[in-house]
């Protein structure tokens, strides 16, 4: 067991846990792997799974490529060393303290959040982006590449907000100004350290105008049981996009058993 009685309750009651070092010696080599990629010096991850900030979609800008990025996705299944991290027994241990023993891994965001740059995420649940899954009860790791702070745009959760449900994108603005929505925490990390977050947490991660970088690896997990209600053809086509040379493709097998007809 990962998690002592009392995370694990924090967790159900709050939806989020703050936890401790989850890298260390490979933190260094993540870094550069994630600036090569970004800055084109490493090709492999399919240009499509990397977003630049919205000022910079237009081309043409003078800044440094490496402060362009907002994120890149898919990482995992496209780059080993990434891939090593979705499987570290550090997180999945306490994944499957609190999701059970089948995992399957959905996919990754590396929020690159970049000096000067790096803009607003606003408030939103990640599971009301994945509606194609029942149930809707998929847990994020959330990895600090760099120190997050406040001041470079840390996480930032509603605390138990995951006991509403999913609120749609148009009801959201009433929700979030509803007099029983608790007071915002800000999640400060430390590099190497972890958060966790129900899928259906609110969360949200402020602007970055500091000169440094706040990288952080969000890595989304399901339980290998959960149906995907997507139609055929876009199964087919997300299995097609990351079909990978190692023969990797989207709802990788993390821990446990697999279901048929499941993810």
């Amino acid at each position: 067991m990962a998690l002592s009685r009392a995370q694990k309750r924090h967790f159900a009651e709050c939806g989020y846990l703050p936890y401790g070092r989850v890298l260390s010696a490979e933190i260094e080599e993540l870094r550069q792997r994630s600036e090569d990629i970004a800055k084109g010096d490493m090709d492999h991850l399919p240009s499509r799974y990397i977003q630049l900030e919205a000022v910079f979609r237009g081309g043409g800008a003078e800044t440094d490529r490496l402060d362009q990025v907002r994120k890149m996705t898919h990482l995992c299944y496209f780059d080993a060393l990434f891939e090593a991290v979705a499987r570290k027994a550090e997180i999945v241990d306490a994944i499957e303290d609190l999701l059970g023993p089948n995992i399957k891994f959905y996919c990754d965001q590396l929020m690159m959040k970049p000096r000067f740059n790096g803009t607003v995420t606003d408030w939103h649940q990640d599971s009301v982006a994945w509606p194609q899954f029942a149930p809707q009860d998929q847990i994020s790791c959330w990895v600090a590449l760099d120190d997050a702070t406040i001041d470079n745009g840390c996480m930032t959760v509603l605390p138990g907000s995951h006991q509403w449900g999913p609120i749609g994108r148009q009801e959201r603005v009433q929700f979030l100004k509803h007099p029983l929505v608790p007071e915002p925490v800000a999640v400060e990390l430390e590099a190497g350290f972890c958060m966790f977050h129900h899928g259906l947490n609110f969360h949200r991660t402020g602007a970055n105008s500091t000169p440094h970088r706040r990288r952080g690896l969000a890595l989304h997990y399901v339980r290998a049981e959960t149906m995907y209600l997507g139609i055929e053809e876009e199964q087919k086509r997300l299995m097609t996009e990351c079909e990978q040379p190692r023969g990797v493709f989207r709802f990788m097998l993390i821990r446990g058993r697999e279901f048929a007809g499941r993810v």
